[in-house]
């Protein structure tokens, strides 16, 4: 694992704060086109929570290898998020929450998956 070890557990509920973040997100949206691309963001951060959830995933490599690919997937986009939500969402407490659940989503996972 790269750089110092945090627990699944730890992984699991970074991932479940953004989630939520992202709910909010959603409803502040004013344009159709950005409620889908965050709705798109959130349904892949809800199955990355799904496979956290499964017990001590780390250990079954071919899962855990699916797994770490999945996050590199969506890494990109919660990246290009985080440095646009500023102009999608215009409440400022939610745009904290989306920025904030991003960097610990980001930071953690960076701790959790190998990056090959």
């Amino acid at each position: 694992m790269a750089g110092a070890k945090v627990s699944q557990q730890a992984v699991h509920d970074a991932f479940e704060e953004l989630y939520y973040a992202l709910r909010d997100a959603y409803w502040a949206a004013s344009t159709i086109e950005d409620k889908d691309r965050i709705h798109g963001i959130q349904d892949s951060v809800w199955e990355i929570i799904t496979a956290l959830n499964q017990a001590d995933i780390a250990s079954r490599t071919e899962e855990f290898k699916a797994l770490s690919e999945s996050f590199r997937g969506v890494q990109k986009e919660l990246e290009t998020l985080q440095a646009d939500v500023e102009k999608i969402i215009h409440a400022t407490e939610i745009t904290a929450k989306v920025i904030q659940g991003t960097t610990k989503v980001l930071t953690t996972a960076a701790k959790f998956f190998p990056m090959a």
